[in-house]
């Protein structure tokens, strides 16, 4: 079974995180302050996903996606000011602080929509500019049908890809033109 490991800096945060997750009944094994005790921990399981800011004491998160298991994904709690700015294949963002509520919908979509094939591409695999077009038009449908800011639009992208289980791109294709969308 996938499981969670909670990252930070801060002890207290940590804490606070990894008591409301499993208060809900999400499987945190552990508490870690650096990349290099993470994965350490992640060594020891099968796979699941750290819960992290941008920057650990040691490593940034990109970096320690580079050195994580395929297994693994990172959802990274960032201040609103960088939620669209970091869009690498295994980082999921969710703006923080948030509510309850949102942390532990999105650590629930990432623990039980893995994709089967595993199929996260290299770190070190940029978007072409093709899908970075599209997930700005998509972008742009969403906030001129819903009325709402960017972060808002790139946020329900996101979510919506982890419940789909597809890539940022392939969802913006999905929701620009239906017909157009990966097989």
């Amino acid at each position: 079974m996938r499981q969670l490991i909670v990252a930070f800096n801060d002890q207290k945060a940590a804490g606070t995180i990894r008591q409301v997750l499993l208060r809900h009944g999400l499987p945190v094994t552990s508490l870690c302050q650096s990349g290099a005790q993470v994965l350490q921990q992640a060594s020891l399981t099968d796979g699941g996903v750290v819960v992290c800011p941008y920057r650990l004491v040691d490593m940034t998160a990109r970096e320690l996606l580079q050195l994580l298991p395929e297994t693994f994904d990172v959802l990274l709690l960032v201040p609103p000011r960088q939620q669209g700015m970091l869009v690498d294949p295994g980082i999921y963002a969710l703006t923080w602080p948030a509510q309850a509520q949102q942390l532990l919908q999105a650590a629930r979509q990432l623990l039980e929509t893995r994709q089967l094939n595993l199929g996260r591409q290299p770190a070190h695999a940029a978007r072409t500019a093709q899908e970075q077009k599209a997930i700005e038009q998509a972008k742009y449908l969403l906030m001129n049908r819903r009325h709402c800011s960017e972060d808002e639009a790139h946020r329900y992208l996101q979510h919506k890809s982890m419940a789909l289980g597809l890539r940022l791109a392939e969802t913006a294709l999905l929701l620009i033109d239906p017909d157009r969308a990966p097989t």
